[in-house]
């Protein structure tokens, strides 16, 4: 299991990803390294399936030489809303549900929304 600080580094790197005007600073490479570190802390969890399916299918898009750019934003706003349904989960500390919030702003951000 991912350490405590490998945690909150990837819920910066996240929110890192986009600055006050809401401009993208980040590579397509950047983004799949933070999906892969991201899978390494939700694998097997059964709370954030759809999180990873998603991750995966937008790690796959990423890679490729033109990612579609409607499929891509598509899969931003899913990973937001499903983020977000995560941290509405019971399961879920305080602390963490506001940092989910943020990465699922910060999703959404990314889409262009």
């Amino acid at each position: 299991m991912p350490s405590h600080a490998l945690d909150q580094r990837l819920f910066e790197r996240t929110n890192n990803l986009t600055d006050d005007n809401n401009t993208v600073l980040a590579s397509p490479q950047d983004g799949i390294d933070l999906i892969n570190n991201w899978l390494r802390v939700i694998e097997g969890n059964t709370a954030t399936q759809l999180i990873e399916a998603d991750l995966k299918e937008l790690r796959d898009e990423l890679t490729l030489d033109e990612p579609d750019a409607d499929r891509v934003k598509g899969l931003l706003l899913n990973l937001a809303d499903n983020t977000a349904l995560v941290a509405q989960s019971r399961n879920v500390q305080e602390q963490t549900e506001g940092k989910l919030d943020d990465v699922a702003f910060t999703l959404r951000t990314l889409a262009g929304l």
